[in-house]
């Protein structure tokens, strides 16, 4: 089993949003998910974006957590002056999907939590065409498809393929009572 690392991409919408993302952030460290995000950075004065970039960049997956703000950001639906953190990443997001589409789409992963909506997931995502992860309570039993991805752990594997089957023609040389056809 791999134990990644990632990056909590998320808007602060509500103090309950972000408490939840908080208790998220603290049942994945439990189960052995190192996370970054902007709760456990230390106090220093820092360029966030610079922050940001280098932990997207360093971590196995990109969280992002679901959110009307979050939607509304990601979609461009604010103004330039609204929640400049959040537009930075939805941004650098964009540009890494853009470049690499393929390695970005794996990595990039976006999370649904408790009490939200799939169509809070910005349609640069594709909410309804890639792979989102439903996050029905906030606790092991919960985030168990997501801790399958990141740990790559699948809940089926395929089985050995046995031998294929002989089957004789119904009909012609071969088939039963071919032989005895006058």
């Amino acid at each position: 089993m791999r134990l990644p690392t990632v990056f909590i991409s998320y808007t602060h919408d509500s103090d309950e949003h972000r408490e939840a993302v908080l208790r998220f952030a603290q049942l994945l460290a439990k189960n052995g998910i190192r996370s970054v995000n902007d709760f456990w950075a230390d106090p220093d004065r820092r360029n966030w974006g610079e922050w940001a970039e280098k932990y997207i960049n360093e971590s196995n997956y990109t969280l992002v957590i679901a959110s009307e703000r979050y939607r509304r950001v990601g979609n461009g639906e604010v103004p330039d002056d609204e929640n400049q953190g959040g537009q930075w990443e939805v941004a650098y997001l964009r540009e890494r999907l853009q470049r690499s589409r393929s390695e970005w789409t794996r990595r990039i992963l976006p999370v649904v939590l408790p009490g939200r909506l799939v169509e809070e997931i910005p349609s640069f995502l594709q909410p309804s065409g890639c792979t989102r992860y439903h996050v029905s309570e906030l606790s092991e039993a919960g985030i168990e498809a997501l801790y399958r991805t990141l740990t790559f752990q699948p809940e089926h594997v395929a089985p050995k393929l046995g031998r294929p089957l002989v089957l004789p023609p119904k009909s012609g040389p071969g088939s039963p009572g071919w032989e005895t056809r006058p």
